[in-house]
């Protein structure tokens, strides 16, 4: 049989159909039969799955990239948990002495001729650690270990338990709280963080201003005079950080040439106090936690959502912001006023399993600075489970309806009531803010006790599937509560800030 070939019945015609989207002119041109052929001709297609790859698309194989993507944060987004000292630990609990002052001094230590004068002696105090215990447990089935794959999925979860278990312990450095139980206050699953440990008169609160050097420099002088120490690091979200370069951009005078052109902008990663420099460490995620993740799911076994009601009540001591708190020369808003707006509320029930769904959306407007919002916290019923704490968030006015959910207040659940629970928020803190810790970071004042460094603990196999968990067992120490200074409802780099040049 003679092989059949597609024929141009003339040249003139073929250059008629270059510019022509009419069916029928091809047609005369290659004739019926023929644009059949051609539209029967197979094609790579763009299906993804067997039902949608036909024909051509059904000999294309899939082309997966054997890398990963990762898209949330890693190792490098770590500050503090790589930067604090580790301290062996051989006991469940650990005691340590601090010594408070050498004795009394001034006019009573002078003394006549003849005389001893009164005693003097040294303040000492003994604190107690409490070991508190981390796992994160994954499960991998048989079948999927023995295919073929692009990755280990061994390895892929265990090195998403580690980073679980170390993203845990940076936040509970800086936040932890054993009173958040529904047993005795103190005996909770979390450990005490900075914020709970320091010294109450080593907290600046800014009532949303933003950083500056004035600032630091206060912190480190606090950190010199009350405690005796120097000031080596300062821990912050990176937008507080971003915020403190952008004082510095008017300053830049020069656009830098570099090898591949011009490079206008600068970085500053640490500040010369007047008690010595200190490191400046954005974070990307020591606050991620403190922020309501409206999209995530309660987990099996995890308590119910609550329902909220709120109550304006007045002469609570509230401190709500009356005016709007700029800065620049342009007098830029950074945080509006509180007083008069409508304040949105969410509450999380945390239990063990899991956290809730958050409750319904509730608010209240404050009338005066000086009130507070109280809200009545009310568990569900039906929750299999009673909740260790209540997380109270409240919306940011920075971005107008469109805020965020910032956590304001924990309540432990030991304050049930029945089933009911109070806070009253007096603007404590303001949301849409976060914290600045500025501390000596050395191993004489603050470490990890680890009873049990990071470990990988086989689980025995019950199905077709292996377990695994990896552990962590420790707890923070700070030796000198006087040598960490929180700054506190700082507000955030903006980006809208003007600056003369």
């Amino acid at each position: 049989m003679a092989e059949k070939t597609l024929k141009v019945k003339s040249k003139d015609d073929l250059n008629k159909s270059l510019f022509t989207k009419d069916e029928d002119v091809n047609k005369n041109i290659y004739g019926a039969d023929q644009m059949d052929v051609i539209g029967k001709s197979m094609s790579a297609g763009y299906g993804i799955s067997p039902e949608t790859q036909h024909d051509g698309g059904a000999l294309r194989p899939e082309s997966l990239d054997r890398d990963i993507k990762q898209e949330t944060w890693s190792t490098q987004d770590f500050t503090i948990f790589n930067d604090i000292a580790r301290q062996p630990s051989r006991s469940t609990v650990e005691k340590y002495i601090v010594y408070y002052d050498h004795g009394k001094v001034g006019h009573e230590r002078f003394q006549p001729e003849v005389g001893i004068g009164n005693q003097t002696q040294p303040s000492l105090d003994q604190k107690t650690v409490n070991m508190k215990y981390l796992a994160a447990t994954s499960q991998t089935s048989m079948v999927l270990q023995h295919s073929n794959v692009v990755a280990d999925p061994i390895a892929v979860q265990e090195m998403g338990a580690i980073n679980v278990l170390a993203k845990t312990i940076e936040w509970a450095i800086f936040y932890g709280d054993a009173d958040l139980t529904r047993q005795e206050a103190g005996q909770g699953l979390q450990f005490d963080g900075l914020s709970k440990l320091i010294d109450k008169g080593n907290v600046i609160d800014v009532r949303g201003k933003g950083i500056s050097p004035s600032l630091l420099n206060k912190a480190a002088v606090m950190i010199g005079k009350r405690g005796f120490g120097t000031a080596t690091d300062a821990y912050m979200p990176i937008g507080i950080q971003a915020d403190f370069v952008n004082k510095y951009l008017s300053a830049q005078r020069v656009v830098l040439p570099t090898q591949d052109g011009m490079q206008a902008g600068m970085n500053v990663d640490s500040f010369l106090s007047t008690r010595g420099r200190i490191r400046l460490n954005g974070s990307t995620i020591m606050d991620l936690d403190n922020v309501l993740d409206e999209s995530k799911r309660p987990s099996q076994g995890a308590p119910l959502a609550p329902s909220v009601e709120a109550e304006v009540v007045s002469d609570q001591g509230g401190q709500f912001l009356a005016e709007d708190v700029v800065e620049g020369d342009n007098k830029h808003v950074v945080i509006p006023h509180e007083v008069g707006q409508n304040l949105n509320y969410r509450v999380v029930a945390v239990g063990h399993n899991g956290d809730s769904m958050p409750s319904d959306v509730i608010s209240a407007k404050p009338a005066n600075a000086t009130d507070g919002i109280k809200l009545t916290i009310t568990l569900d019923a039906l929750s299999s489970e009673a909740p260790e704490y209540f997380a109270i968030y409240r919306q940011s006015l920075i971005d107008d309806e469109n805020g965020d959910f910032y956590l304001v207040g924990r309540v432990a659940g030991n304050k049930l009531n029945g089933n009911q629970v109070e806070f009253v928020d007096t603007d404590d803190t303001i949301a849409g803010t976060a914290d600045i810790f500025v501390l000596q970071n050395d191993a004489q004042v603050l470490n990890l006790f680890e009873f049990l460094p990071m470990t990988k603990l086989p689980l025995a196999v019950v199905t077709n599937a292996t377990s695994f968990s990896v552990l962590w067992e420790g707890s923070l120490r700070l030796s000198f509560p006087k040598r960490v200074v929180r700054i506190k409802n700082v507000h955030y780099a903006t980006g809208d800030d003007e600056f003369k040049f």
